[in-house]
């Protein structure tokens, strides 16, 4: 079986917080290169973990 992982909401918005700080950008400048130019390996990865994060906060 498979351990359950909890995590707080405040969390969840830290870890958003990071990965576009990381990049340099804003959620809504990510979307937008997102849109507009295919995304390198790291940019795919961080917008899969985005939009697990979004799905999560029932965004």
């Amino acid at each position: 079986m498979s351990p359950v992982v909890t995590v707080t909401r405040s969390e969840l918005e830290d870890r958003r917080r990071a990965l576009l700080e990381e990049l340099g950008l804003t959620l809504r400048e990510f979307e937008c290169l997102a849109d507009t130019r295919t995304l390198t390996g790291h940019e795919f990865d961080v917008k899969e973990e985005l939009d697990e994060i979004a799905f999560l906060l029932g965004e």
